[in-house]
């Protein structure tokens, strides 16, 4: 009976440590809100607070937001600036004309751009401008939350395969 519990153990033990790496974390941006309800030449004054890499924050951080008008292309840079807290910086934020805009931060440390949804941006007068459909972008800083779980199940069915084995004393010494 101590053999099975044995092996049980150990399989969860080696399922544990292959899935450490899914659980490690890199260092983000996170914003304190979303361009919501804004016209165009409305200020948005967010907070950016970076997310420490390994227990400590980046050294000489430029983070900042981009935005690209996705009728024209155009990208604007706002880059933020530092506050009391090392880890929070403001940046304000103008979107210069109505459309659809895709809006992205960046930590100035990696080169990385966490994107967040499309926002539109609507004229005074409730007019924005006809856009084609844009394509789906998947999300770059999203949880793998399904290699995860796979990679547990399939640990979970090794370990049933491994006590059935064992118990039907096939592999009895």
């Amino acid at each position: 009976m101590r053999r099975p519990i044995l092996v049980f153990a150990l399989a969860l033990l080696a399922a544990a440590a292959l899935s450490a790496s899914a659980f490690a974390k890199e260092g983000g941006v996170e914003l304190s809100s979303t361009p919501s309800a804004l016209g165009p030449g409305d200020p948005w004054t967010p907070s950016l607070t970076l997310i420490d890499i390994d227990g400590q924050l980046p050294a000489n951080a430029k983070p900042g937001i981009k935005i690209t008008n996705l009728e024209t292309g155009r990208t604007i840079d706002y880059p933020a600036t530092p506050t009391d807290n090392p880890a929070v910086y403001t940046v304000r934020v103008v979107f210069p004309a109505a459309g659809r805009w895709d809006y992205a931060a960046y930590d100035g440390v990696t080169d990385r751009l966490y994107e967040f949804p499309t926002t539109r941006i609507v004229a005074p007068n409730g007019t924005i401008a006809a856009t084609p459909k844009a394509a789906a972008i998947p999300e770059e800083g999203s949880f793998p939350l399904w290699p995860v779980l796979g990679g547990l199940g399939g640990a979970g069915l090794l370990a049933l395969g491994a006590f059935a084995a064992i118990r039907s004393r096939k592999f009895a010494h």
